[in-house]
């Protein structure tokens, strides 16, 4: 993989919410009116997809990035809310003799239907600066939680759309291979359980307010509504972001 050229941390962040936040409204509308030329198109992206955000960052020099994007070889069908889709980064070889490689794992059971502005916090989770320093939480449960807690630090860095987007493809995913049935433990994954994998330290991935409107959904057996509260969304983050604009510009005197 080649060497990104290097980008300080706050340009970084701008320049992928404006890039990828662009994505997300257009997103929103083919979820709600074109779902299955979306996932379609989403996965034959999805290889490119995650090549491209991840070149945006910057690596330790000396080190080989290897990425892989594949799927584990399970004898029963596994959907984006079962615990063995998980990826992951870890380090193959860190000596002058061995070699000092890294692996980046994307599940695709998990992450092939995926658009880029929901790809981006997995790939922003799992791209670490230190790699020895993750190496060691394979045989430390406390301290996999403290650098788990570090990751979604860096995800949070990030517009909060990105989160939401990943949440409400994941579902509406779920919903559209397996019904209610299938949202209904997506949701409640990402609501109540995802925290708490794989030892924890991890961000709620779905919030209350999200989950409410999901439930309201199921209950009217109308899933738009639930594609409307993040429609909605979307369009009150630019509203707020149009007021900050006017905020910061001087008057004439």
């Amino acid at each position: 993989m080649e060497t990104p050229i290097e980008i300080k941390e706050e340009n970084l962040i701008e320049i992928l919410d404006s890039k990828y936040l662009k994505q997300v409204k257009k997103a929103r509308f083919e979820i709600k009116n074109d779902r299955k030329n979306f996932w379609n198109k989403n996965s034959v992206n999805f290889r490119n997809n995650i090549k491209n955000l991840i070149s945006f960052f910057k690596f330790p020099e000396k080190w080989n990035i290897s990425i892989v994007a594949s799927r584990f070889l399970l004898d029963k069908h596994t959907m984006p809310y079962d615990k063995d889709v998980w990826s992951f980064s870890d380090v193959v070889g860190a000596t002058e003799n061995q070699g000092f490689d890294i692996i980046l794992f994307f599940n695709k059971t998990d992450l092939e239907f995926l658009s880029a502005p929901a790809l981006l916090p997995i790939v922003v989770h799992e791209v670490k600066d230190n790699p020895i320093k993750y190496a060691k939480v394979t045989v430390d449960d406390e301290l996999s939680k403290k650098y788990e807690e570090e990751a979604d630090g860096e995800v949070r860095k990030y517009s909060e759309e990105f989160r939401k987007e990943n949440v409400l493809e994941k579902i509406m995913y779920c919903y559209d291979e397996e019904g209610w049935k299938g949202a209904k433990k997506m949701a409640y994954y990402l609501y109540e359980e995802a925290e708490y994998a794989f030892g924890g330290g991890y961000d709620q991935q779905m919030l209350k307010q999200e989950y409410d409107a999901f439930e309201k959904a199921r209950e009217e057996k109308d899933i738009d509504i639930f594609i409307d509260y993040f429609i909605e969304s979307i369009k009150e983050e630019k509203k707020e972001e149009n007021i900050e604009k006017e905020e910061k510009i001087t008057p004439l005197k």
